[in-house]
């Protein structure tokens, strides 16, 4: 088949699952907007697969619409052309909802640690032989692809609650499940569920989609969950029991997730030696809390975080594993829910044992009305006097540049492309030179 996939620049989903169907046969087109960046425009084009080179025509069999189609005019004016010339199409979630989901479907959701869970499932069922269909939003440091297409009945899915794209109701509803892993029900995506009871009503409705003779391993130290557990039919099983295992993964969030994939994988049967083994050999996702640099005895981390939830896990783990270490905080705030001053609650508190934090420049969707607008001064408001704003992007350089210490930590919080991983690779180029240093 042709398929044309729009928005095929999520890393998240459309293109892995690019890559994906072109090495099932298909030939694979795509469009997004005019400049698209690394990790994204690299796997693509080293899969050969061309990006708004397609004109729209009867020729094309399929197109799959991502969930970012309507953030380029390009893509809007697609998916105008593909509804004029009666072109079949499917939004990517329903494409992964009927061809990735298999019969023995585990689905990972909640509020954080999705990425590792899911990873570390489909590592270990790998390992198990058990040949799973499997997709996470991350790339994982071991050698697998983030989307895979098998033959079994099994299949592990990164269940994200975000309503966009074509979606009228949360992507964990178009998925059917026979296990969910869920490790909170907290109201996150404010820009997709108005009220916190919106939300939670959405993480209800998944836990009724269970059948009866499914399962839910469920974070017992999630409020948030404790909330909807009786919409569930099916077994329920807190996930905390302890066991011994050996990882390389830091902190006490990644032990917790470390536990969901033990207690799902153990419930369905795997053996125990098994599980540990894949524990012991998984080396975790890229930019969750990995190390990228350390030089001068100056330790560079890079995290996926954007809520407070999740920024408060990353700097309480990385406060505990260097007890003794300043913590130099660079914040982008990138993701879509960061856009009005309501959703900056908690994040004071998440950052109160950072020594210095910058944020990197703000910008905004263009429907995002002025008047409510998060500023640079909500975020001083927020966090305090050890916040700066440094808009600029040399800026930030020199400044890291000229603060960092032997013995500190530079932990970077970035959703976004490669502006911010640049400015880190520029900033441990500088590091490396000895440029403005006080040793």
């Amino acid at each position: 088949m042709h398929i044309h996939i729009l928005g095929i620049a999520g890393q998240g989903m459309t293109t892995p699952l690019a890559v994906e169907l072109k090495r099932l046969g298909h030939h694979v087109t795509g469009s997004d907007q005019q400049r698209i960046y690394p990790p994204a425009s690299t796997i693509i084009k080293k899969a050969a697969i061309p990006i708004n080179q397609t004109p729209i025509t009867q020729q094309i069999d399929l197109a799959i619409v991502g969930s970012s189609y309507k953030s380029f005019p390009k893509s809007i004016y697609e998916f105008e052309q593909i509804q004029k010339l009666a072109i079949p199409y499917i939004s990517a979630t329903k494409f992964i909802s009927q061809n990735l989901v298999k019969p023995q479907s585990i689905l990972i959701a909640g509020s954080f640690g999705k990425t590792t869970i899911t990873g570390l499932i489909s590592w270990i069922m790998f390992k198990a032989g058990y040949k799973p269909s499997f997709m996470f939003g991350g790339k994982a440091i071991n050698r697998i692809p983030s989307l895979h297409i098998d033959t079994s009945s099994w299949s592990v899915i990164e269940a994200d609650e975000s309503i966009n794209g074509l979606d009228t109701k949360a992507k964990f509803l178009y998925y059917q499940p026979k296990y969910v892993v869920l490790t909170s029900a907290s109201w996150e995506h404010k820009d997709s569920y108005s009220s916190e009871r919106e939300n939670l009503q959405a993480f209800a409705k998944l836990l009724q989609n269970i059948p009866q003779d499914g399962l839910l391993v469920y974070n017992p130290k999630d409020s948030s969950i404790k909330k909807i557990l009786k919409f569930c039919q099916a077994k329920s099983v807190p996930y905390g029991q302890n066991f011994k295992f050996t990882t390389s993964l830091l902190g006490q969030h990644n032990h917790e997730n470390i536990l969901a994939a033990y207690t799902l994988c153990h419930q369905i049967g795997i053996n125990s030696k098994t599980i540990t083994e894949s524990i012991k050999s998984f080396r975790g996702v890229h930019r969750r809390l990995e190390i990228v640099s350390q030089t001068h005895d100056i330790t560079i981390v890079d995290d996926f975080a954007q809520s407070p939830q999740r920024i408060k896990s990353a700097v309480d783990t990385i406060s505990q594993s260097f007890p003794a270490s300043t913590i130099r905080v660079y914040f982008e705030p990138h993701a879509s829910f960061l856009q009005t001053k309501s959703s900056l609650t908690g994040l004071g508190q998440a950052l109160k044992p950072a020594d210095d934090i910058i944020i990197g420049q703000l910008k905004f969707r263009s429907q995002q009305s002025k008047s409510n607008r998060v500023t640079a001064r909500d975020y001083i408001t927020e966090i305090g006097p050890k916040t700066r704003y440094l808009p600029l992007n040399t800026d930030i350089q020199n400044y890291f540049a000229s603060h960092l210490k032997p013995g500190d930590i530079l932990l970077h919080f970035s959703s976004g492309g490669l502006e911010g991983l640049n400015n880190l690779k520029k900033i441990i180029r500088l590091l490396k030179t000895h440029v403005q240093i006080h040793h």
